[in-house]
């Protein structure tokens, strides 16, 4: 029995000496099995004190850009709106409150609170309120099976798109 298993420990590859229940070879042992170099929870995640973040500092802007997808049909349409105004746009009934952008290049685009309904399903309620970010338009998406709605940039009092372009 004893050299079946010796050949069973032979077969797996395994050390011999590994494979002995004392611990001194135990604490010997490396390869895959060697403990790890913390002695306790706490010593890998133990508490660590906060990180302060700066907030981003932003500027509110008059508009938005916006871009409209008809998944149907393949058109698309780029519009300005002013903050607090509201337009038709083929089903839709789109409003922005309020758009933002940073003077950070590292933060990104614009980002824009918008109120989006659609006019066919007759609710006061609308289908999408919230912010949409320019840099990553999936992260807060109007999801509508025919239409995509997305933020291009913030634009000025004179029209114009407030940093960099499409």
């Amino acid at each position: 029995m004893r050299g079946l298993v010796l050949a069973f420990i032979l077969a797996l590859g395994l050390p011999v000496e590994a494979q002995t229940t004392s611990e001194t070879q135990t604490e010997r042992r490396t390869g895959r099995f060697q403990r790890a170099p913390f002695k306790t929870y706490n010593d890998l995640v133990g508490p660590r004190r906060p990180i302060e973040i700066a907030r981003p500092v932003t500027e509110s802007k008059p508009g938005a850009r916006l871009r409209q997808l008809d998944k149907m049909t393949g058109e698309i349409e780029t519009f300005d709106l002013a903050t607090a105004d509201e337009i038709e746009i083929g089903r839709l009934r789109v409003r922005v409150d309020a758009c933002r952008t940073s003077d950070d290049t590292s933060l990104g685009g614009a980002i824009a609170f918008v109120k989006i309904w659609d006019l066919r399903q007759q609710s006061l309620q609308p289908d999408f309120s919230g912010w949409m970010f320019a840099e990553s338009p999936a992260l807060s998406a109007f999801d509508h099976p025919r239409y995509d709605v997305w933020v291009i940039n913030c634009i000025t009092a004179s029209g114009e798109l407030d940093t960099g372009s499409e």
